[in-house]
């Protein structure tokens, strides 16, 4: 290994180019450059960390087509000559570490060390924490943020989807991020927040399921305790970045209308008009349920629902999506495989059965699905388990179709036997658990249904 280190004196082009098949086995990107900045090795981790692809060769440091945040600093040390780390922003949003190294002669080979954060950090917590090595800590709790640059290229819905939330965010704009549970609302929001924010900008989120209509108050406008101090709640404590509200719908009606004031002036109830500037703060919503037919219900305020939705994105559910469910197989895996010391890698067969499945939990019931593969992938009985639960998935209730006002409907024929029939197709997919099987209790060949939620899914 002394052979690979920069400042030992044989380290030379040569022995990096030699080494160049045995950089790839590294967990860690690694670049090795001349002190001129020609490329002399580049490895795999460090291509799919930057987004490269794995074909390109490039000549020199300044032909790598990079587009991560902060990389302009890495080429303006280099050039420099100066050692140390630098924060990036990489490829699906990944938080990178790169350390430079140069020796001091500047006549030996010069090192970019690439680091995921969130890799690096549980290979620590395991070797300094007592882990045993084989543990796996699950995703849930190890979290893996979505590579939506891939995402994009895969799906022309997510690109626009995306496009738009950029657009939206850049002007200040509200956004309503609305579809079922388990479509990536979260994860969207979040993504939204970092095209706009540095790594100083607070990203709040605020579960408005999650507590009392009291607590729940408190917790979001702050209150003052027995000294009448006042304690910031979650919007002072986003001033500057972005207010994330999951599950808008929950906030009770009370608390509606003081978050309506709060909207109209920047300004919380505490605030005399004399006090400071008002809280400067993006607000991002999310729902699965239809905020339109709350407010016709008397459930959320109309006033309040404009307010939040200025712009709408809906999520499509990961059924309408096929291509991605290869790509976040691979994502959850390659995560999944970094805490197993044999990787796991999933039959054609298991593969196959995943595209044509309904997911009626989308992308969340998907990562519960890879999990238990990564547990029972060396039990055939245990896998066939998961095969079976495949192929008869829970029915996961939506509202009633049959049940919608007269008065919400467009009164248009056509219109209507379309969205009827989109419903009852979707209803038969998550009842059957693929589409060919949904077309064979329907009645129609497997092209139909592929067409008309096609066609659904891109009005």
């Amino acid at each position: 290994m002394t052979a690979l280190w920069p400042e030992h004196p044989l380290f030379s082009a040569t022995t990096a180019q030699a080494a160049a098949e045995g950089l790839d086995l590294f967990n860690d990107g690694l670049i090795a450059l001349t002190p001129d900045e020609i490329v002399v090795s580049i490895n795999s981790e460090a291509r799919r960390l930057l987004g490269l692809a794995e074909d390109a060769v490039p000549a020199s440091l300044a032909d790598l087509e990079v587009t991560a945040d902060g990389w302009d600093d890495v080429l303006d040390a280099i050039t420099r000559n100066r050692r140390g780390d630098l924060a990036l922003r990489g490829a699906g949003n990944r938080s990178i570490l790169a350390t430079l190294t140069r020796d001091a002669s500047a006549r030996h080979i010069q090192w970019i060390l690439l680091r995921d954060v969130e890799a690096f950090e549980f290979r620590r917590d395991r070797s300094f924490g007592g882990k045993e090595a084989g543990n796996i800590r699950f995703l849930s709790n190890e979290k893996t943020r979505p590579d939506f640059e891939t995402q994009r290229q895969l799906c022309p819905e997510i690109n626009v989807l995306l496009s738009r939330g950029e657009r939206a965010i850049r002007q200040g704009a509200r956004i309503l991020i609305t579809g079922e549970s388990g479509v990536g609302k979260s994860e969207i929001a979040r993504f939204l927040h970092t095209t706009v924010a540095d790594a100083r900008d607070p990203f709040m989120i605020v579960n408005c399921a999650s507590s009392s209509e009291e607590k729940f108050d408190a917790l979001l406008f702050g209150q003052d305790d027995v000294n009448g101090r006042h304690r910031p709640g979650l919007i002072e404590q986003a001033d500057g970045g972005t207010l994330f509200l999951d599950e808008v719908c929950e906030i009770p009606l009370s608390t509606q209308a003081k978050l309506l004031g709060f909207l109209d002036d920047g300004r919380l109830p505490h605030m005399q008009a004399q006090a400071k500037r008002p809280t400067l703060v993006r607000i991002i919503s999310a729902t699965n349920r239809d905020l339109r037919q709350m407010v016709r219900e008397g459930k959320f305020r109309a006033d309040l629902y404009f307010r939040l939705a200025v712009i709408g994105l809906h999520v499509p559910p990961l059924r309408d999506l096929t291509p991605l469910i290869d790509h976040l197989i691979d994502r959850f895996s390659q995560t999944i495989n970094q805490r197993r010391q044999t990787p796991m890698i999933i039959p054609q067969r298991v593969r196959e059965i995943l595209c044509d499945y309904s997911f009626p939990g989308n992308i969340r019931e998907l990562l519960n699905i890879v999990q238990r593969i990564a547990i029972f992938l060396d039990d055939a009985a245990d896998l066939e388990e998961i095969l079976a639960d495949l192929l008869v998935p829970i029915d996961v209730p939506e509202r009633d179709e049959g049940s919608e006002d007269i008065t919400t409907a467009t009164l248009d024929l056509r219109s209507e036997v379309k969205r009827f029939e989109r419903a009852l197709i979707d209803k038969a997919i998550r009842i059957h658990g693929s589409k060919r099987k949904a077309a064979k209790a329907l009645g129609v060949d497997i092209g139909t249904v592929v067409r008309k939620t096609a066609e659904a899914s891109n009005q």
